[in-house]
C-alpha cells in the first residue's frame, strides 16, 4: 500500500516536472495565496494559533490546488480554440475571465461552508470576504500572464524543436541528393548498356552518350556550388527527365513506358529539383520491370496546376521498406520547403499508385 502511494507522488511530481505552468503557479502563486487568504478568513489568530494556521492552510491548500487543476484545463481548451500567436490577447482575457469566475465561485461555497459549521471558529465578515474576491482577482490574473508565459515558451520551444527536425530532414534530404548524383548502380547501368552499344548500333550509342551528359550536367548544376536557388521550373524538370528517360528505356527497351503530358500554362510552376527522377526510381524499385510485364509510367499536369505521377502496380516479391525509399526523403524534403503548401498525396487504388505534388506559382 504505501509503495502504491509513493508511485503516485512520484507520478504527480514526474508531472509537475514536465508542466512548466504548474510549476509556477505552484510556486509564485500559491505560498503566497494560501496564507493571505488564511489571514483574511480568521483575522490575526490565524497566525497565534498554531492549530488554526495548520488545519486551515491545509484546507485551503487543497482547495487551492483542486482550483488550480479546474483551471489548468480550462487553460488547455483556451489554447486549443486560440493556438496562434496573434491570439495572444484572446487567450489571456479569456483565461483571466474564467479563472476568476471558477476561483471566486469556490471561494463563496467555501466561505459559506466554513460559516455554517464554524470551521476553527470562522464567521463570514463582508469586508473580509470582498478583499477575499479581490484577492483571488487579482492572482487570477497572475495565472493568466504566466499562463500565456509558460504557453508563448512551450510554442517556442516547439518551433525550435521542430526547426532543428526540419535542419536534420534537410541534411538528410541533400545525402539523399548527393547519392543520386553519383549513384554507382546508375552509371555501372548506363556504362554497361553503352559497351552494348557500341559494337551493335555506334549511332544509338552516340545518342546514348549525348543524353548521359545531359543527365549528369543537370545533376552538377542543380546540387553544385554554382546553384541559383533550392527550386527549378517544371520545363528544367521535364527537360531533364527526358534525357533520363531515354536512358531507362535504352536500358529496360520494352520493359518501360514513360509518357509525359504537360500543359504549357503549368511549365513555370516551381518544384524541388529531382522530383521526376525520385519518383520514376521510387517506382522501378518497388515493382517488376520486364517486356512481359511492363511497367507503365504516366506524368502530367491536372487542371488545377498540380503534377501527378502514375504507375500500375506489379510489386516485387523482395521489396524496400517506405521509410528507406527515395519518396519519404522526398515527401519532408516538400514539407521543408513549402511548408503546408507542399504536401504530398499519395492514393493506391486498384492497380494504379499516384503520387499528386504540388507546383509552385510566384
Amino acid at each position: 500500500m504505501m509503495k502504491i502511494r509513493f508511485r503516485y507522488f512520484d507520478k504527480y511530481f514526474d508531472t509537475l516536472r514536465k508542466n512548466r505552468l504548474n510549476f509556477f503557479i505552484l510556486v509564485l502563486v500559491i505560498p503566497w495565496l494560501v496564507p493571505v487568504v488564511g489571514y483574511l478568513m480568521w483575522g490575526n489568530i490565524y497566525f497565534s494559533d498554531l492549530q488554526i494556521f495548520l488545519g486551515g492552510s491545509l484546507i485551503n491548500l487543497i482547495l487551492c490546488l483542486i482550483a488550480n487543476h479546474i483551471n489548468q484545463v480550462i487553460a488547455i481548451l483556451i489554447a486549443k480554440v486560440y493556438p496562434d500567436t496573434h491570439q495572444s490577447v484572446f487567450r489571456v482575457v479569456f483565461w483571466f475571465v474564467l479563472y476568476s469566475i471558477i476561483n471566486v465561485s469556490i471561494l463563496i461555497l467555501v466561505l459559506l461552508a466554513y460559516d455554517q459549521v464554524h470551521l476553527f471558529g470562522f464567521s463570514l465578515q463582508r469586508e473580509r470576504a470582498i478583499w477575499s474576491v479581490f484577492l483571488l482577482l487579482a492572482a487570477s490574473l497572475i495565472g493568466a500572464g504566466l499562463t500565456e508565459l509558460a504557453y508563448t515558451f512551450m510554442q517556442w520551444k516547439t518551433n525550435q524543436d521542430e526547426l532543428q527536425q526540419m535542419e536534420q530532414r534537410q541534411l538528410l534530404s541533400e545525402l539523399e541528393v548527393v547519392k543520386q548524383q553519383v549513384n554507382p548502380h546508375f552509371l555501372f547501368n548506363c556504362l554497361n548498356s553503352l559497351s552494348v552499344l557500341i559494337s551493335e548500333s555506334p549511332a544509338t550509342a552516340e545518342k546514348f552518350v549525348d543524353e548521359m551528359s545531359k543527365v549528369y550536367r543537370y545533376l552538377l548544376s542543380v546540387n553544385g556550388p554554382d546553384r541559383d536557388t533550392s527550386m527549378v521550373t517544371l520545363d528544367a524538370e521535364l527537360r531533364y527527365i527526358r534525357s533520363y528517360i531515354y536512358l531507362l528505356e535504352t536500358r529496360f527497351e520494352n520493359g518501360i513506358s514513360i509518357t509525359i503530358q504537360a500543359a504549357d500554362l503549368y511549365l513555370n510552376g516551381q518544384m524541388a529539383p529531382l522530383t521526376l527522377q525520385t519518383l520514376i526510381d521510387n517506382a522501378i524499385r518497388h515493382n517488376i520491370v520486364s517486356a512481359d510485364h511492363p511497367l507503365r509510367i504516366d506524368i502530367r499536369t491536372t487542371a488545377t496546376g498540380q503534377l501527378e505521377v502514375i504507375n500500375n502496380l506489379q510489386r516485387r516479391t523482395v521489396r524496400t521498406p517506405f521509410s528507406n525509399a527515395g519518396l519519404a526523403t522526398l515527401i519532408s524534403r516538400y514539407k521543408m520547403l513549402f511548408n503546408q503548401a507542399g504536401t504530398i498525396q499519395i492514393k493506391e487504388e486498384g492497380s494504379e499508385f499516384t503520387v499528386l505534388l504540388p507546383l509552385i506559382y510566384t
